[in-house]
Formats: C-alpha cells, structure tokens, sequence
C-alpha cells in the first residue's frame, strides 16, 4: 500500500499497478505521481482511474508512462473490462519475459493479445537482436495452445541436411549415423507453436519441403515413406524484408504468403529509447544476481549514454553491455567512466581488454599506454615479418633489404618475454616495489604478476 500527499490512492496487485484518483486531482499532481511510481516500480502497469475526462489529461497521462486510463464518470463494467485487460497483458508479460514500456512494446501486446487466440500465422520482422523470439512465446502464451509444447529453432544455424532432419525427423538407417528413428519438431510441436526463427535464410530446396507441410498438414521423416498429420501453429521471423527476396528470386512467393498472415514489425532499440532505462534495470538486476555483486545501479550520466547510443546489435548487445560492466565495476554504482570505455571500444570495433583498472592516475595510464604500444608494435612486426616470409620464400630481412637497398636493414625485434620482463622491472621499480600498485600500474591482476615475477626470477 503506498500513500502520496497529494489527494491520490495507489494499490498494488501482482505487478498491476492501479491509481484511483479524487475529483480534486490536476493533470500535474497526476503526472508528479505517475513519474515517482514509475521511478520506483520501473516495470510495473500502471492503469488510471478516475481521470478527468479530457483527451489532453490522457495524453499527458500517456507519456508519463500510464499503460491505461479509465475517465471519470466511472463505469463498473468499463472498469472491470479494463482491469481484466491489464491482467492478461501482465501474464503475457511475465509468461514471455517482456520488459520494455514503450509505446512500440505496448501496440505489439495489444495486438498479440488480438491476433494469438486465432490461427493464423504470423510473421515477425526485425533486426537482429530486437527480440523476436520473446514475441514469439508471448503468441504462443496468449494462445489456446499455451498448455501444450513450444518448440523453435534456428535456420541459420544448421546446414539444409541437418535442418531438415531436426525439422521433420529421419528413420533409422536414413543416412550414415541415423542409428534410431528421431521425431522431427514439427512432430513434438503437435498441437503447439513451432517457432521457424530466420526462415529467410532456408534453400531452395527446404522452402519447397516447408511449404508442401503448411499446405497439406503432413510430414515425412527423411528416407521414409508414411506421412504423419500434425496439427502445428507457425510463427515465423526474419531480420530482412522477405517482400524483397521474393522480389530479388531468392524466396519462394507462394511460401512468403503462407507465412505471413498477419506481419508483427519489432522496430529496433534505437527507435524505442523509453525502453533502455527499464532494461538496463533489468538486465542490472539480472547480472548482479548472477555475478554475486554488490552494485547499487547506473549513475544519471551513465545511464544518459546508454540512452544516447545506437545500439546496432539492439537488446542483445545492451545486455552484454550492462553484464560486462557489472562484472568490470567496483562495488557501488556503474560510472559514466565505465560505460564510456565500453560503448567507445564498441564504437572502434575492438572489444574489452580485460583486466580494466578502473582507478589509475596521470603517470600511471601513460606507462600502461606506453606499455600497450610497445606490446601492439611487437606483434605487427612478427605479423608484417611473417607475411612477407611466406609470399617471398625467402628470408624476412633479405627481402626487406631489396625493397630499400640504400636503407639501414631493419633491427632485430626483441622477444615479447624480454619486453615483458622490462615493463614488470620498470613497474616493481617505480613503485618502490609494492607488488599491489605495480600490478594495478601494468594493468593486470596481483596474482598474475606474482606469476611473472617467478617465471622471469625477479625480486
């Protein structure tokens, strides 16, 4: 139960969130309430009832983040359809393990919620990464088949032999390895939902087999005879446009309208910011869970910059994002700092470089960048040595000596081992041998460095 100063009365059912309000309430002491709910309660439902009666109020209320609104004068059996709407819409939340709040996730329930209890098939399209198979199992949790089996799979992932055996079974004997019969997925998805995840990327040939299968409702296992009724709802995804494959010849026309009964388009995050915040709690949440760390949430600044980047790989790469700084931070709160380093190294297309001092000072990030250079310069001299090794056939120097015959030949690298000794040296000497700080002036962990200390002999 929870009790604001201003006239409003707010209850919490499960993960409905129901605001009630007095006649006396303005569209700014709404909004002030609604904001604090939503802060606390980021992933909460939050129906209005009772508002004034005013398309302005309501799309104010709306952006706030209110998921419904019941003006006034009241009406019970409104009311109730209402409540009994936003309940249905909390399972399949919950069922599907949906978390955002935008307007785009909001339409894409609504319209679950209309198309799932029919039959037709449905077609989700996205970017990589958007989700579209959290949209599938919400079709199929807010479907009449929910009690029975789910089952997807993946047609990138698998070569068209192999798909078509996990699609539709094989008999004992098929093919080499075939030791027993297997029942395809189609088979253990009788009566249920097969999710056909990249159908854009099937052959030819497994786009004839899939076709012939929606048409007549019969499979046949691969190097059998008997075919068997299956009774199966499609949802199908994919990343592109299949209308411009079929367009370009590469996907069967008569199959793309067998698929696509009704569309579901997943925009991606870029385009529904007012979902990364809530996300970002929920992945945090996730994390901290999993890691066994004590992190109390993203700082403002932090939190800005996440919102402000594109996310290319959209959900899926905000989650490795949020896990991976959860990971690399210190007890406490994500910094801006951190976030910065993560979503800068993505922007430059290289990945984490692990370990990551976090707290370092001016002399101390020029020696580790100073470091850093001579190791990357080493390893582009061995990489550029053994390319013209391996086009000339002959020695790494004599060639370099006939491209620039009046130049100095080329020095001698040194090893890596010997470069390696001198930065640990260097490091134990500028910080009057305290192992803790040269380890964390180097970069890497105290336990690393007592390793290196004993493998080159140092004291």
């Amino acid at each position: 139960m929870f009790r604001d100063p201003a006239p409003v009365f707010a209850s919490t059912l499960s993960n409905l969130h129901m605001l009630v309000l007095d006649e006396a309430v303005t569209q700014q002491v709404l909004s002030t309430v609604v904001r604090r709910v939503r802060k606390r309660f980021p992933a909460v439902d939050i129906t209005v009832v009772g508002g004034p009666k005013s398309e302005e109020v309501k799309a104010a209320a709306k952006r706030d983040g209110v998921d419904d609104y019941v003006e006034r004068p009241l009406d019970p059996g409104r009311l109730g359809a209402v409540l009994e709407h936003r309940r249905k819409i909390a399972e399949v939340r919950a069922a599907a393990g949906i978390v955002g709040r935008s307007l785009a996730i909001e339409e894409m329930l609504e319209a679950v919620l209309q198309v799932a209890p029919t039959e037709v098939p449905i077609l989700v399209e996205g970017e990589s990464g958007t989700g579209k198979d959290i949209v599938a199992r919400a079709i199929h949790h807010a479907s009449r088949r929910r009690g029975n089996a789910y089952v997807a799979v993946n047609c990138a992932s698998l070569a068209e032999g192999v798909l078509e055996s996990e699609l539709f079974g094989h008999e004992r004997g098929s093919f080499t390895g075939a030791v027993a019969q297997r029942s395809g997925m189609f088979e253990r998805a009788d009566k249920g939902t097969i999710f056909l995840d990249e159908v854009g990327e099937m052959s030819a040939n497994m786009q004839v087999r899939l076709l012939r299968v929606l048409e007549s409702g019969e499979i046949i296992r691969v190097g059998g005879v008997k075919s068997f009724r299956v009774d199966v709802r499609v949802v199908a995804a994919t990343n592109r446009s299949l209308s411009a494959a079929v367009r370009e010849g590469r996907f069967r026309q008569d199959l793309y309208y067998r698929l696509k009964g009704v569309i579901f388009y997943l925009p991606p995050l870029r385009e529904r910011k007012d979902d990364i915040p809530v996300l970002c709690d929920h992945f945090l949440r996730e994390s901290v869970r999993r890691h066994g760390k004590e992190i109390r949430g993203i700082d403002k600044d932090g939190l800005a910059r996440l919102v402000a980047y594109p996310w290319p790989g959209n959900v899926r790469e905000l989650r490795n994002v949020i896990d991976t700084a959860v990971v690399l931070a210190p007890e406490g709160k994500i910094t801006a700092a951190l976030i910065d380093s993560q979503l800068g190294e993505k922007l430059r297309g290289e990945g984490p470089l692990l370990p990551v001092p976090l707290h370092r000072t001016k002399d101390e990030a020029e020696r580790e960048m100073i470091y850093a250079s001579i190791l990357a310069m080493h390893h582009d001299v061995r990489e550029l040595l053994s390319i013209v090794k391996q086009t000339s056939g002959v020695k790494p120097f004599e060639t370099m000596r006939e491209v620039f015959p009046e130049g100095p030949p080329a020095p001698q690298p040194q090893p890596l081992s010997s470069l390696e000794r001198t930065a640990i040296t260097d490091a134990l000497r500028a910080t009057d041998g305290n192992r803790r700080k040269a380890a964390d002036l180097l970069g890497i962990s105290e336990r690393t460095l007592y390793r290196k200390i004993k493998e080159y002999g140092l004291t």
